[in-house]
């Protein structure tokens, strides 16, 4: 499942290596005084269309990407999103492995991936708990093992984020058989990278759909969709158990991020317009009981803006955000005119915000918008990934075509 707003499960990727100078300037504009990021032309990285993830492993990248494999669905190919390529902190292909169904025979659904102490795991998103190891060369380690055997309940969906000796996992089930009535039993678990289980399985919602987790120094934030609107559980670091509460987002999908590795957590997601706001991206700190933390007297969570200075319409659904050098980097595009009467067209964005104990709309963000070479337009689904390096971070942006890097780096 993609977590881009512009997110998905929002994840902490932030990692050490990787040098290097950029390798040109973009023709770009910024809706701040003085521009404090800075961003190249963009490279492309070999032939890879249909990006679906990217995970920083070490001092390289591994980029999930559409396989060769695919299965007929009412009469058109369905891939299976099992391409593994490792990239360098430059952006550069190094190689590439197409598992196809080898991982999961006829598994066309996504894959959740986490980062493990000797590389990466990845766990099926959906359908599924099939549980994967790699090295940090994306070579897989032994045979799957299953985190949820075979039982009365089937799993649905999953999103999970890694945290210390293991990684959490939300995942849906669902009473066979499945019907049009069929409501979705939710559950929170801790599993080791082995997939032995550190937690009980906590039950945090009788009908819910789409789980995403943020985790980060024993805190986790898991976020979903119940009733058409959202929901968060809360697990406070040392807390006996999670702390269930809904969050205004207008029926958006809830997602998680964590704002620093201590725990501190937030949630994001693609406001819808209203009479009182123009929608966009929105979101908003917690505190350690899961509640928002507004500025004094504000209720209404929906007012929440964070990409008023983004200047367009959000382009796609998800949300890619990660904390990072004690903020909160975004990254995603919006239809608008780059510059006062130019076209109407893509424009990509990369927005830091600070985090402290103001909400986050009290923010000022460091932003960039630029373009591609050209004004050229991005394809019809693409999927942004930030990946953070302590000098530099790569912006990773997918479509069907392939998968285009631009280096970019925080000016002080």
């Amino acid at each position: 499942m993609r977590v881009f707003l512009l997110l998905g499960v929002a994840l902490l990727s932030a990692c050490g290596g990787g040098g290097g100078s950029s390798s040109g300037a973009v023709t770009a504009g910024s809706s701040v005084a003085s521009a404090s990021i800075s961003v190249s032309d963009p490279v492309t990285v070999g032939a890879l269309p249909a990006m679906s993830d990217a995970l920083v492993v070490g001092d390289h990248i591994v980029v999930r990407s559409r396989s060769d494999s695919f299965s007929t669905v009412n009469g058109k190919p369905v891939y299976a999103a099992t391409r593994l390529s490792v990239v360098d902190s430059q952006g550069k292909l190094l190689f590439t492995t197409d598992y196809g169904f080898t991982l999961a025979a006829g598994y066309t659904g996504e894959w959740q991936m986490m980062p493990s102490p000797d590389g990466f795991v990845m766990v099926q998103a959906s359908a599924g708990t099939r549980l994967l190891h790699f090295d940090a060369q994306a070579r897989l380690i032994g045979t799957a093992s299953d985190l949820y055997p075979a039982g009365d309940y089937a799993p649905a969906e999953n999103g999970g984020a890694a945290d210390g000796n293991g990684f959490w996992l939300a995942t849906t089930f669902s009473l066979l058989p499945v019907t049009d009535k069929t409501q979705y039993l939710l559950k929170l678990c801790k599993f080791d990278f082995n997939g032995k289980q550190l937690t009980p399985p906590f039950t945090l919602s009788t009908s819910a759909l789409h789980p995403r987790v943020a985790a980060a120094g024993g805190a986790v934030l898991a976020g979903w969709l119940e009733g058409g609107g959202a929901m968060l559980g809360m697990w406070a670091n040392g807390a006996g158990a999670p702390t269930i509460r809904s969050v205004g987002t207008g029926g958006a999908q809830p997602y998680p991020v964590t704002l620093n590795g201590a725990g501190k957590m937030g949630v994001l997601w693609n406001g819808k317009a209203t009479p009182t706001t123009a929608g966009g991206v929105m979101g908003v700190a917690l505190d350690t009981s899961g509640a928002p933390v507004l500025p004094s007297g504000r209720t209404d969570v929906t007012q929440e803006t964070l990409s008023t200075n983004w200047a367009g319409n959000v382009r796609v659904a998800d949300i890619d955000a990660h904390a990072f050098s004690g903020g909160l980097a975004i990254a995603g595009s919006v239809v608008g005119a780059f510059q006062a009467g130019d076209a109407v067209g893509d424009v990509l964005v990369l927005a830091d915000y600070a985090v402290n104990a103001a909400p986050l709309s009290a923010q000022t963000p460091a932003l960039l918008r630029f373009t591609l070479p050209g004004g050229a337009a991005l394809g019809p689904s693409p999927v942004f990934r930030q990946m953070l390096f302590a000098d530099h971070a790569l912006l990773l942006a997918g479509d069907e075509a392939g998968v285009k890097a631009f280096y970019t780096k925080r000016i002080p």
